[in-house]
This record gives C-alpha cells, sequence and structure tokens, in this order.
C-alpha cells in the first residue's frame, strides 16, 4: 500500500539544485552493528526480491558467471550438463533471495561540503540529497544482470542543516582552516531500507542519518556534528496491496480529479498524453500506474503494468491472489492455434487469464497475457462501480 509521509523537516527552498545527483559510497567509518554495507552483493538478492516476477531463467547463465565460474566453465560447450547446472544454480538463486529480508537496514557513506552559517537559526546550511539524488553499487559485468544498482530516497528532506551555537559553529570552522581556506568536506552516513523497485533503480526510506566531523582528505576527530531521524515507515512490498477497508491499486483510488492525485505527489510526477486519455503517474514508491481520464480531467480508472517474464499465468494468479484474496470470477482462454502463415507454420495466439475483483466501491480486473512464445504480461485495472 502507498502512505504517503509526512517528513519531520521541510527543505530549505533553493538548498539544492534540482538535478540529477550521483554520489559513490566511500568506506571511512564502520556501520551500525544491526547495518549491512551498501555494496552490491548485499543488494543483489534484495534487488531481485523486489521484483515478483524475477525472470530467473533468463538471468541464470549470468549469475553462473558472475558466481559460479567454474561451473560455467565446465559446462558452457556441454548442453546437458549446462541444463543440469542452470536447473541446479536457479534453485540456488531462490534459495538466497528467499532468503533476503526487505527490512534490513543498509549504510551508505559519502562526502559533502557543509554552507554557510545562519546566525538568525544557528544552523550551518546542509541538504545534500534531494529525491534526484541516487547512490549506486556496481558490479562490471556485461551479462543480463545490472551492471549497477541505483538507490534514491523519498525522504531526503530531513537532512536539512547542521545546528551548533555560535561559538562551536566559530571553533568547527578555526579547527578547519588551513593557510585561509577551510575545509567544509563533512562524512554522511545514512541508514536506510528498501521499499520498491523500478528497473536499475531501487526507492528507499531513509531511518537515520549522521554527520560526522571527517574530511575527504583530512585525518579529524569523527565525532557526530549532527543527527537526523526519519519518519516512519512500512514494510517493504513489490507488488501492489489493497487499501484497509477495500480495493485500490499502490494505496490509490480513482474517481477523482487528475489534481488531486497532483497534489499529493511530487511535482512532474504526472505526465499526461498530449493527445488526452490518458496520463503516467510516477508513485514515490517508484511504481508506474496509467491513469484514464475524462475530458473534465477526471481519473475514470487507473492501471498497472507489469512485465512477468518467463512466468507461468498459474503463478502470477497465485501471487494476485495472495495480495488481494479469492476473486469472484477467474476465467481463462487458452492459447489457441491460429490460422496457417506463408511459411505453413501454424502460430499460436496468446492466452488469456482475467481474475476480478469487487468492493462496495471498486471493481478490479487482472488480465494475465501468456504464450504464443511471448513474455507473460500482467495488466490489472480498479474502476468505480
Amino acid at each position: 500500500m502507498l502512505h504517503f509521509l509526512s517528513p519531520k523537516h521541510s527543505l530549505k527552498a533553493g538548498s539544492l539544485a534540482a538535478v540529477a545527483t550521483v554520489l559513490a559510497a566511500t568506506s571511512l567509518f564502520a556501520a551500525p552493528a544491526s547495518a549491512k554495507e551498501f555494496e552490491y552483493e548485499n543488494m543483489l538478492y534484495s534487488w531481485m526480491k523486489l521484483d515478483s516476477y524475477f525472470d530467473y531463467e533468463s538471468n541464470v547463465d549470468c549469475y553462473m558467471r558472475l558466481y559460479r565460474s567454474e561451473v560455467w566453465q565446465r559446462s558452457r560447450e556441454d548442453e546437458f550438463l549446462r541444463q543440469d547446472k542452470r536447473d541446479e544454480t536457479i534453485e540456488m538463486m531462490k534459495a538466497r533471495v528467499g532468503e533476503a529480508n526487505l527490512e534490513d537496514v543498509y549504510t551508505v557513506r559519502t562526502n559533502k561540503d557543509f554552507g554557510d552559517y545562519d546566525f538568525d537559526t544557528n544552523v550551518f546550511e546542509f541538504a545534500p540529497v534531494s529525491k534526484t539524488t541516487y547512490f549506486y553499487v556496481r558490479n562490471n559485468n556485461s551479462c543480463g544482470l545490472p551492471s549497477e544498482i541505483r538507490v534514491k530516497f523519498d525522504n531526503p528532506e530531513i537532512i536539512d542543516g547542521i545546528a551548533m551555537s555560535r561559538d562551536d559553529a566559530q571553533a568547527l570552522l578555526t579547527s578547519r582552516k588551513r593557510y585561509g581556506d577551510i575545509d567544509r568536506s563533512v562524512s554522511l552516513e545514512i541508514d536506510f531500507v528498501l521499499q520498491a523497485r523500478d528497473g536499475q533503480m531501487v526507492q528507499a526510506h531513509i531511518l537515520d542519518a549522521r554527520v560526522l566531523n571527517a574530511a575527504r582528505n583530512r585525518d579529524l576527530d569523527g565525532r557526530k556534528l549532527a543527527e537526523y531521524t526519519g519518519s516512519a515507515v512500512t514494510a517493504s512490498s513489490s507488488a501492489a496491496a489493497p487499501a484497509s477497508g477495500g480495493l485500490s491499486l499502490f494505496g490509490m483510488l480513482p474517481g477523482g480529479s487528475l489534481q488531486s492525485i497532483k497534489d499529493e505527489l511530487p511535482r512532474g510526477s504526472v505526465v499526461c498524453n498530449p493527445a488526452g486519455g490518458e496520463c503516467e503517474v510516477n508513485l514515490k514508491t517508484g511504481q508506474k500506474l496509467i491513469a484514464k481520464i475524462d475530458s473534465s480531467k477526471n481519473v475514470t480508472a487507473l492501471e498497472h503494468r507489469v512485465d512477468a517474464g518467463s512466468e507461468s499465468p498459474g503463478k502470477v494468479a497465485d501471487d494476485l491472489k495472495a495480495v488481494y484474496g479469492l476473486p469472484i470470477n477467474d476465467t481463462n482462454r487458452d492459447p489457441q492455434a491460429g490460422g496457417f502463415t506463408a511459411y505453413g507454420q501454424v502460430p499460436h495466439v496468446q492466452g488469456e487469464r482475467q481474475l476480478t475483483w469487487r468492493s462496495d466501491s471498486y471493481e478490479m480486473v487482472a488480465t494475465i497475457f501468456y504464450g504464443a512464445h511471448a513474455k507473460t504480461k500482467v495488466v490489472t485495472s480498479i474502476r468505480p462501480r
């Protein structure tokens, strides 16, 4: 379910340009005992788990090359041995993904400069992370798994300023002065949990953050200069979940005005087709919905589209039932043989399995398209009854 959270602090206007800022992690201090390091392999299994329809078949060869290189070298030329090892490796991948805990806390570190001291508020200017800022971890592979996993935050505005008394602030600057220049670089540590995935990008939520008295190129005392606490966070989920008391798509419902959706989301989150009829809604959790709109700019329906890869329609249906419960209808149209082509081949028409749920006010329909040698796709739509 999508929850719109109220941050504890508001972001200072103009404190950080609204551009994508890439921040690589550094390793100046040890993470809290309960946190995991922001490293590629630590992130990989959670990244996979956040995709309910992760395509193991398409990624198993890449995984073997990266993590079972000896097995890959022995089996790559022998298709029978290779198939055995592929099946074996898929089970290993699924086990590790199953062990991944989406409530794990990760710590990322970087260095950033603080600004001038505000004598009215007794705060150094410091807003180093925006909603377009992302951190990344990299594994320079050229196969199917991502060479880079990126993380951005839904509540970066909590990191806002370094508060201290005027005397302490002056002492800090004096301690950092060298040959007339002041080193304003500090170490920033961010503890976060994962929320959702959109391609290589993972949406995350900041739980805690700390500014430490350490610079890029100088050993300082490492004491904490500022600490920040994030707002409450809901359990991680990679699938749409119903709102309390009824159906919804990621906590959103049709029937209201398009403007009401725009008001609840950051600026630029809603992009409409110039021809009219529909708009793309980019949620804070990273998912995308299609809003169907009428001539009065009211939302008549919401739609979510998912590429489920090689997943069977039965597995996809089971996943949907786990979220929404038993549907009132579950109908299936098997793939049918089509007419002959010019080459005498018999193509297959894609099958469709359709599940329907109803509440007092809404109807939700999930259509699973499968077969015809194409990837499984799911289109889930909700509209008022």
